[in-house]
């Protein structure tokens, strides 16, 4: 699975990208663990019936858990104090699929999260398109280029970017995905 990553990966490079996703070029195999924990609430699964405040609980730390070994970090970058990240995870499918969410972060002094921002959730993927079209999505992002073009009203029928979209937008205030009133 990370091979699929790390071949497109050194794509990328080959074809004139000189950054490195890698998270492995970037951080220590527990620096990646530590990134994940900081925002596993955010990006995983809430346990059933919790308010989202609630999910933040030390009482659910087990159930973080287990959600940091379903989800796996495909690209890392920092740059401008914000760490990107790209984080998948396997998606309920007859098929073998993957859904992965680009964002980012800035940590405070203390190594808190001060600023998250999910900019964008892929569509439901096999594990090969979702390197791929991953991949273009982050580099895209960290870039400060427009993603628009691969929302899913300009790319289809192809798909890449099933959030944000023309009803749900994600509010960095509050941390989550929203709908439009």
């Amino acid at each position: 699975m990370k091979s699929v990553f790390l071949s497109f990966a050194l794509l990328l490079f080959v074809s004139g990208c000189t950054k490195s996703y890698t998270p492995a070029d970037h951080l220590s195999e527990k620096e990646q663990y530590d990134l994940q924990w900081k925002i596993i609430r955010y990006i995983g699964r809430a346990p059933e019936g919790l308010t989202f405040d609630e999910r933040f609980y030390k009482a659910y730390d087990s159930h973080y858990e287990e959600q940091m070994g379903l989800h796996r970090l495909d690209a890392y970058f920092e740059q401008d104090g914000y760490r990107y990240f790209l984080i998948s995870r396997r998606a309920p499918s007859i098929y073998d699929k993957r859904v992965a969410t680009g964002g980012r972060l800035k940590l405070d002094a203390e190594g808190k999260v001060a600023e998250y921002e999910e900019v964008f959730r892929t569509w439901k993927m096999p594990e090969q398109d979702l390197a791929k079209k991953g991949v273009l999505l982050f580099d895209k992002m960290v870039r400060g280029e427009s993603l628009d073009q691969y929302l899913t009203k300009n790319s289809w029928p192809e798909e890449y970017i099933e959030f944000p979209d023309d009803v749900n937008y994600f509010d960095k205030a509050s941390r989550r995905w929203l709908q439009r009133q």
